[in-house]
């Protein structure tokens, strides 16, 4: 399961990791990070997580950072999350899916056997009863990213780059103009 080849490489670069599914089909790992580098310093650190999560599944059939749909095989690693414009379902929140889905947090030993469709509100309260909240205390594990750069084989983290113009959201929308954002600021 490439959810746990992601756990294997924020493991071994000391990141903590909390998955939970997307209330639809998908599965969100959350790292808590501290807010000390620019976006366009965090997104180039998701990239090349999601590029060698990739490189070890060895196989873009199974594993893909490609953007364009038409081109993809496999499962999505979408480092593209991380934009300023993207949002994702908050934990617990309930999806318009007609059984009423939730996106719940999971611990990592039920990420292989996890059914999104068993996480419903008719299910998450006996849930939370039985296994508490896996993201519970997760904000105060929150760790810098710039000593993991070179970790990727990435030039070292700047702090001070502050210009994101050159950053679209997504490969295919125009780039933002260069104002800088709450993160920039």
């Amino acid at each position: 399961m490439i959810a746990l080849v992601v756990k294997e490489v924020l493991d071994e670069l000391g990141l903590p990791s909390y998955p939970k599914t997307s209330g639809s089909t998908g599965l969100h790992i959350l790292t808590p990070i501290r807010p000390d580098l620019p976006f366009p310093e965090v997104r180039r650190f998701a990239k090349a997580v999601a590029q060698e999560v990739e490189r070890r599944v060895g196989d873009q059939r199974v594993a893909t950072t490609t953007w364009k749909v038409a081109d993809r095989e496999g499962v999505f690693v979408d480092y593209g999350q991380n934009a300023r414009d993207r949002t994702i379902a908050a934990a617990y929140s309930i999806r318009p899916t007609p059984d009423a889905r939730a996106s719940a947090p999971l611990l990592w030993d039920e990420v292989p056997g996890a059914e999104p469709a068993a996480f419903t509100l008719e299910t998450m309260r006996t849930r939370i009863e039985r296994v508490g909240d896996p993201t519970s205390g997760m904000w105060k594990r929150k760790v810098g990213l710039a000593s993991r750069f070179e970790r990727l084989e990435l030039e070292p983290a700047d702090p001070n780059s502050f210009d994101d113009s050159s950053w679209p959201t997504h490969p295919t929308a125009p780039a933002r103009s260069g104002r800088r954002g709450a993160w920039g600021a």
